[in-house]
């Protein structure tokens, strides 16, 4: 999913989004460890999908703590 389409999303939304990657990178860390996998770049690509998520999750965080005030 694209970083614009990230950030339109609810945080429920960016919740199931997170679980979905988490359980894709232990699936990948499990087919790698079993050697069924030929193209390990997956996962990094993975990895770096779910930090993108995080990230926008702090953002939307940061953003509401800053209209509070």
């Amino acid at each position: 999913m694209k970083l614009e389409q990230l950030r339109k999303l609810s945080a429920a939304d960016l919740a199931k989004e997170v679980d979905k990657t988490i359980a894709l990178v232990a699936q990948l860390k499990s087919e790698i460890a079993m050697h069924r996998i030929k193209n390990w770049s997956r996962l990094r690509e993975a990895r770096q999908y779910l930090a993108r998520i995080f990230t926008i999750i702090r953002e939307k965080d940061i953003i509401k703590t800053l209209s509070n005030e």
